[in-house]
């Protein structure tokens, strides 16, 4: 089998960027930037605005974060017989012999490969993905989660890599 490779996909990225800003507008229209504010009657004011901010403030930053990926052109992961190496963490390859096991971790249709350490602490993630660390242990159960949302691979695909090289 050849080294499994992902890359950035640039329609996949779009749609994402696409989507984070539609919900930003969304967001504008619950706080009034288009006139009166968007709120159900079901709600007060208050909650609408403060959602309609939570939108702009989480989407925003998200659709900045995902556009910056779509100029990205080399792998974001890779599986080998060295082991996993995950850009959006590290550049560092984690070896075999430091992962303990490979789980796939599912929520509302979104799957995750997670990689369980030996020794965590030798592999610390960088920028958005290692400060959200310790809050993806608590909620996967494992040490550094790898999604490939907005890449041309599957989780399948990965998890069949991993099969084949954790032998």
């Amino acid at each position: 089998m050849n080294e499994f490779v992902a890359y950035p996909s640039r329609w996949r990225i779009a749609l994402l960027t696409m989507l984070s800003l539609g919900f930003v507008v969304l967001g504008l229209g619950m706080v009034g930037a288009f006139g009166a504010p968007w709120v159900s009657p079901r709600r007060s004011l208050v909650v609408g605005m403060t959602v309609g901010w939570i939108c702009i403030t989480f989407f925003g930053a998200g659709a900045v974060v995902i556009a910056r990926t779509f100029f990205e052109t080399g792998p974001l992961l890779r599986i080998g017989s060295q082991g996993v190496c995950w850009k959006r963490w590290s550049d560092e390859i984690v070896p075999w012999s430091d992962i303990t096991d490979v789980t796939i971790w599912q929520h509302r249709g979104q799957k995750c490969l997670i990689l369980h350490l030996r020794d965590p602490a030798r592999f610390p993630g960088r920028g958005l993905m290692g400060w959200a660390g310790k809050a993806n242990h608590a909620l996967t159960g494992g040490d550094i989660g790898i999604t490939l949302t907005g890449t041309n691979r599957s989780i399948k695909e990965a998890m069949a890599a991993v099969e084949y090289y954790r032998r």
